[in-house]
């Protein structure tokens, strides 16, 4: 999948497999280009109505059928910078996110590394910028979580500490707002790694994989096995001893001691043995590629 230029401001994504049974697959480039166009219409339809709103005013919001399927928009909440919206098309449901506010794209600049991360953030399937009274906004369709669990925003913290070891991925607004069914709604917070002192991608696929390993042995709470894969990998292996201590150190959100106190305790028996190596390895001064 292609990344979101804010140059060329085009749709990004696709159309969301739960409609092809209403559509010809022989021709879904067209039956894309009138989804987008469907939505853009509902988004500038949702803007015209902006003057004197206020966050707790509804703005109600109808559209006519899509590809022989009624259509049915309900009102579910605003935040900061733009307003969701429940859209049923035929038998099938979705969240409809759209920005008031036209600098808005973060979540079109997620969409296409997204994967990374499935099993943290709720699915967005495709997005699109649209234009009212010369100025550029956005909008997101993703999957609709009809109900939240009563450790939503534990669940994803939990779930963030792995995905942060062993994807490279952090979320800069940890707010309990921002998650619903323990994953994340509010992708832009989003954020990569890259080039910080713990970006996995500095490691190479082997390497990975052992690191894999070291989180499920942390998940599965197999303390012996995690030892004893840390004491062959910590000479020959330095790298992935140096990567796991920042990781480690970087990844426990300070809202895991808090909200999972039991999940914080779990961790930090691991962080210790991976603290041990780490300064095992500094005394005898083994050379490591990532601090140099």
């Amino acid at each position: 999948m292609k990344t979101f230029n804010r140059k060329i401001h085009k749709f990004i994504g696709s159309l969301p497999p739960q409609l092809f049974k209403f559509i010809d697959m022989a021709d879904i480039r067209n039956a894309t280009k009138e989804f987008n166009e469907f939505v853009n219409k509902i988004a500038i339809d949702f803007h015209s109505k902006l003057e004197n709103w206020t966050y707790s005013k509804e703005i109600k919001l109808s559209a006519p059928n899509l590809f022989g399927q009624p259509v049915q928009l309900q009102y579910i909440a605003s935040g900061s910078v733009g307003s969701v919206y429940k859209i049923s098309i035929g038998s099938e449901t979705f969240a409809l996110k759209v920005n008031r506010n036209s600098s808005a794209f973060g979540e079109l600049e997620v969409i296409p590394v997204q994967r990374r991360a499935k099993n943290l953030l709720n699915r967005t399937y495709a997005g699109s910028v649209f234009e009212y009274k010369g100025r550029k906004y956005s909008w997101v369709l993703s999957d609709f979580i009809e109900k939240d669990t009563n450790r939503s925003f534990e669940e994803a913290m939990e779930k963030l500490f792995f995905t942060y070891i062993t994807k490279g991925i952090e979320i800069h607004d940890a707010h309990p707002g921002n998650f619903k069914g323990g994953k994340v709604i509010d992708i832009p917070s989003f954020a990569d790694r890259e080039g910080k002192i713990d970006d996995i991608k500095q490691l190479n696929l082997r390497q990975v994989d052992i690191v894999k390993k070291l989180s499920n042995y942390i998940r599965v709470d197999n303390m012996t096995a995690f030892q004893k894969l840390v004491n062959c990998i910590k000479i020959s292996e330095p790298d992935i001893v140096k990567y796991m201590f920042f990781a480690m150190k970087f990844g426990r959100s300070p809202a895991l001691q808090t909200n999972s106190p039991e999940f914080f305790a779990k961790i930090k028996k691991y962080e210790s043995i991976i603290n041990a190596a780490n300064k095992e390895l500094r005394v005898q001064h083994i050379p490591n590629s990532i601090s140099r």
